[in-house]
């Protein structure tokens, strides 16, 4: 239920840079083995001229692909996105070896600290199936709604005050790439902090069960896995068409803008889709659970995503992306993938 980046739709010029020195620069690929210039990836984003790539399947030569690699291809990236989605960490970079060789130790602590974050969950799930003591977690309402209003207002208020004070300073006084190493812990601790929230309602003692007797337990349930289903599949729509990094605010936490913006797939029909469409998670949830209170909270956390959008990060795509170009290289882009 975690919110993270929508990259807006709106056709942004592309920083056009042709030569194939420059290309070299600019190209900030997962795949490509960047140890001929730097043995450290967020060095290499730090040094870089722009953020690429984008859509995820910018690079993928599919016509050369056999239909079971195409097929080995699509699964694998879909269990990526679901895992990062779920998990909210970077799940994809499990594949990276020249990512892993090099920063093993950094990635490992956020990995277990995910792992370690989600595992209270996961040891709820096991006892609703008699796999371990069941209701091994309870939780008062008071204390609960507390533990959720504070994740709620964490989140925003800590990736708000990073992007406007803390990420500035700390690009000048540490560098580029010292700053992106903290943000990866510093928005999973903001994350995980969010989700607990959520999950926190879910062991508190029902409400409202002779009131919500009128509504069919099958409706509810039906609709809240066709709005989870919806949610989930809004990010990861986003992020197959604007990238891992970009999921992650790496432009804004670099002040290194994107290669380019395109409109692909789902943002073709809406701008923003994990501020809204993505959002279904949180409704979806409450309605399987039959919580008012997560239902209150997903309004409240759909109300701060987007005053985020609209107080912080429009600002910051307006002046990285909108500012007149000095030169006619700046063009419009729209890839039909």
């Amino acid at each position: 239920m975690s919110g993270q980046r929508s990259s807006s739709g709106q056709n942004i010029p592309l920083l056009d840079d042709t030569t194939d020195e420059e290309d070299d620069e600019v190209f900030v690929n997962e795949n490509k083995n960047y140890d001929a210039k730097y043995s450290d990836y967020y060095k290499f984003i730090a040094n870089s001229k722009a953020i690429r790539p984008i859509c995820i399947a910018e690079d993928v030569d599919f016509e050369n692909m056999s239909f079971v690699e195409r097929g080995g291809w699509w699964l694998g990236t879909i269990l990526k996105l679901l895992s990062i989605i779920v998990l909210s960490v970077r799940t994809d970079r499990l594949s990276d070896t020249t990512y892993l060789s090099h920063h093993w130790l950094h990635y490992g602590g956020m990995l277990v600290f995910a792992l370690a974050a989600w595992s209270p969950q996961v040891i709820d799930t096991l006892g609703s199936f008699g796999m371990v003591q069941e209701g091994m977690f309870k939780m008062s309402h008071t204390l609960a709604f507390s533990i959720c209003a504070f994740g709620l207002f964490y989140y925003i208020l800590a990736i708000s005050f990073f992007f406007k004070c803390l990420g500035p300073w700390m690009r000048e006084k540490l560098g580029t790439d010292k700053t992106l190493r903290f943000w990866e812990y510093f928005v999973s601790l903001a994350w995980q902090i969010q989700t607990l929230g959520f999950w926190v309602l879910t062991i508190t003692p029902p409400m409202l069960e002779e009131e919500l007797k009128i509504v069919p337990t099958w409706l509810t349930t039906s609709v809240g896995i066709f709005l989870l289903v919806v949610g989930i599949g809004s990010k990861m729509g986003a992020i197959y068409g604007t990238g891992y990094n970009t999921y992650y605010w790496y432009d804004m936490v670099t002040d290194i803008p994107n290669a380019y913006f395109v409109e692909v797939g789902i943002y073709k029909v809406i701008g923003s889709p994990t501020y809204t469409l993505g959002r279904g998670t949180s409704f979806g949830a409450a309605l399987h659970y039959r919580s008012v209170p997560m239902l209150v909270a997903g309004v409240l956390d759909l109300l701060l995503i987007n005053l985020f959008n609209k107080f912080v990060e429009q600002p910051s795509v307006e002046r990285m992306y909108m500012k007149p170009s000095k030169t006619p290289s700046f063009k419009n882009t729209q890839l039909d993938i």
